[in-house]
This record gives structure tokens, C-alpha cells and sequence, in this order.
């Protein structure tokens, strides 16, 4: 392979490049001829080509950062990560790990996805954040273009209550990035909002209230409540409350209450807490809502007459969901 007058100064591509990654157009800027460029990435070549007019300055498989590098470099000026590749930027946990580089582009770009990079342009181009050395769109506008593309409720809340949850991010800015965009693909996150602004902090409480929404027959709820006794000491924050009858419902998962000795111990122990000042408690798992949901039904329902036959329970409690 000839070797032009650039060849001596490997170093400086390097140092021009993005963490080795570069444009075809950067390169022909320092003196590489472009069919050169691309010579350099054929299967005998020390190059890679990673998309249309985006190399990598070495040979074999990129790192995923490398691939979101290029993703940006190809998107060019002003591109930047968003949807579940910018919120993992932004330090979220859940959703499991991005299918693809999410890009963020202005109006104007004509770029086309390609590989594990996909384009979204927009006319309302935020002002990027700079997350572990990378333009990030703001946390919110990452979630709401996430969840868009989104079909399980499920899901959506996994992502949205854990940013809520974490404080991470205000629920209006959810509210308000969610407002501002095409209505498509809305109304799923529109419903975990909602629930979100009455108190549904976790993904398993969301299905408890959908679950618990979807029988007419069962009295008002709320959610995420503080508990403390006749004399103001905190006892436990329930899951579910109704007020008026002093009934909690408990969603225990095998995750969080019985993987351990430790969390089987305190889940029993918060239930004789609440027990002991008059609360009824129905402690249920999350499967049972799937595989028997009349059972579940009826259960709830005999519980609640038990409640409201036993004496007022000796509690008080936190703000409800209008006061929060």
C-alpha cells in the first residue's frame, strides 16, 4: 500500500481523532487522500469502517463507547445521545441495555440510520449536557423519546419512576418534555405519570394500581403513604393504603422480601409493626395479580371486610397523594 506524506504522522490522526474515531472528511482535511481513507479499511487494511464516512483508526471490533463516538461523529455538528443511550449517561439503572445508539439531530441534518445508530431529528434541538465526555440530551427529553418507542407499561414505568424515585429528575419536567413533542406514542406514558403524581414509585406499583383501578367494586387508594403511631413515631411506608378502614396491601416480592433471611426477618417484622397499631395488612405477591386475578379479587375483598369490622386503628399519617 503507498504511503503518502501523512503516513509519518499516525500520532496526529490519532490526536485529531475522537478516541480513534474520525471522519472521512477530518482525514482528507489532514492530508489523506480520501480513496486512500478508504482503501485503509478493506479486509487487509490497519482501518475500520464503522458508518458512511466514520473510521476507526485500527483494526478489529470497536468498544461500545467507540460505537456511540461514531454515531455522534456521523450524526455530525450539534448530534447527541439521547432516549435509553443518553439516560444511561445520566446514571439511570433499569431498562436493560440500549439495543442501539439513540442520536439526537437538528431539523436540517440528512443523516440516515444505520447500523446500531438511529437518528431521530427534531426541530426543537435541546442544549446538550456533557456526560462522561459525551453531548447528552437533558435527562427528561431522554426518557420521554425512551419511552415513546415503548409498548409494556411495564417498562415504561421501570424507566420513568426509578428517574422520579432517585430524584434525578422533577415529574413536571417528565410532564412538561412529554407536552411539548407529537403526541405519538404518549398515551402509555401519560398513564405511568399520573400514576407517578399520586405516589406510584416503582414499576411493581404501578401494575398494583392498574390491577386495583381495574375493579370497580374496590374503594379509593393511595399510595406510598407514611405511617406512625398515636404518638408521631414513624412505623413503616405502605405500599397501598385505604385510609378509611385502616387496610394495607403489601405487594412482597421474592426480590426485595424473600432472598434473604434479612429481608424475610424485616418484612415480617414491619407487618407486625403496622399490626400492632390496628392496621389489617394483606401482604401479596406480584405473581398472584398475573396468575389469579379473581382469586386476588376476592382475597382483597374479604380482607377489606375484615378491616372495616376491626376497631379504628391507632395511626397516623402522611400527606396523601394531594398533598405531595
Amino acid at each position: 500500500m503507498r504511503r503518502g506524506s501523512w503516513a509519518p504522522n499516525l500520532d496526529v490522526l490519532r490526536a485529531e481523532s475522537w478516541e480513534c474515531v474520525i471522519s472521512a472528511r477530518d482525514l482528507v482535511r489532514l492530508g489523506v487522500p480520501e480513496r486512500t481513507a478508504y482503501r485503509r479499511t478493506q479486509q487487509d487494511g490497519p482501518w475500520t469502517l464503522l458508518y458512511p464516512g466514520t473510521l476507526l483508526l485500527a483494526k478489529g471490533t470497536p468498544t461500545p463507547r467507540q460505537l456511540e463516538i461514531a454515531a455522534l461523529v456521523h450524526g455530525g455538528p450539534g448530534a447527541m445521545l439521547t432516549g435509553l443511550s443518553g439516560a444511561r449517561h445520566h446514571g439511570l439503572r433499569r431498562g436493560g441495555d440500549p439495543a442501539f445508539d439513540h442520536v439526537l439531530i437538528a431539523l436540517d441534518r440528512r443523516v440516515l440510520s444505520a447500523g446500531r445508530a438511529v437518528y431521530e431529528r427534531t426541530v426543537n434541538l435541546p442544549r446538550p449536557l456533557e456526560r462522561d465526555g459525551l453531548p447528552v440530551a437533558p435527562l427528561a427529553r431522554c426518557l420521554i423519546q425512551h419511552v415513546r418507542r415503548l409498548k409494556d407499561h411495564e417498562a415504561i414505568a421501570a424507566v420513568l419512576t426509578e428517574a422520579v424515585q432517585r430524584r434525578m429528575v422533577p415529574l413536571e419536567a417528565l410532564w412538561a418534555e412529554l407536552e411539548q413533542g407529537t403526541r405519538k406514542g404518549t398515551a402509555a406514558p401519560r398513564r405511568v405519570l399520573e400514576a407517578a403524581r399520586v405516589g406510584v414509585l416503582s414499576p411493581a406499583e404501578f401494575t398494583a394500581r392498574e390491577f386495583w383501578e381495574s375493579f370497580a367494586d374496590l374503594p379509593p387508594i393511595e399510595w406510598n403513604v407514611d405511617v406512625c403511631d398515636e404518638d408521631g413515631r414513624f412505623v413503616a411506608t405502605v405500599d397501598g393504603l385505604v385510609r378509611e378502614l385502616g387496610f394495607v396491601w403489601e405487594t412482597d416480592s421474592v426480590e426485595h422480601h424473600f432472598a434473604t433471611p434479612g429481608q424475610v426477618h424485616e418484612t415480617l417484622a414491619r407487618q407486625r409493626r403496622l399490626r400492632a397499631i390496628g392496621l389489617h395488612v394483606l401482604g401479596t405477591r406480584p405473581s398472584q395479580r398475573r396468575d389469579d386475578p379473581l382469586g386476588l379479587h376476592e382475597d382483597i375483598l374479604a380482607n377489606l371486610e375484615i378491616a372495616a369490622a376491626l376497631p379504628p386503628p391507632r395511626a397516623l399519617y402522611g400527606p396523601g397523594p394531594d398533598g405531595r
